[in-house]
């Protein structure tokens, strides 16, 4: 399944409406936010902090996408927002750690 740019949250104003009223979970790796989406199918952000080395940013990213993509026909219409906080030590065991909490999130993200 691909990643079109439909399924991103790409402008800074989207981002900012997580700010306003969205839902919160957090989970041992991450933070995940989500809103009411403004179109049909579910998207996603992804918020990692600047200081990562770029290797292992790319791979939180890759990770995070790919869980999305195995998910995403059953996660509505919302908007998500993955956040990787500055707190979190990433290292190469982190994509699988953040991976592993996303996939047991997605399943009951309509329930909390």
């Amino acid at each position: 399944m691909d990643f079109p740019k439909t399924v991103r949250v790409r402008s800074r104003r989207e981002y900012l409406r997580f700010f306003d009223g969205s839902q919160v979970k957090r989970l041992g790796a991450c933070t995940l936010f989500w809103i009411p989406g403004s179109q049909a199918q579910a998207r996603l952000g992804i918020t990692i902090k600047a200081r990562v080395n770029s290797v292992y940013r790319n791979k939180l990213k890759r990770q995070i996408r790919e869980s999305f993509r195995n998910h995403r026909g059953s996660l509505g219409s919302f908007d998500f927002n993955v956040v990787v906080p500055g707190s979190f030590r990433v290292d190469h065991t982190s994509p699988g750690r953040v991976r592993k909490a996303l996939e047991e999130t997605w399943k009951n993200v309509g329930v909390f």
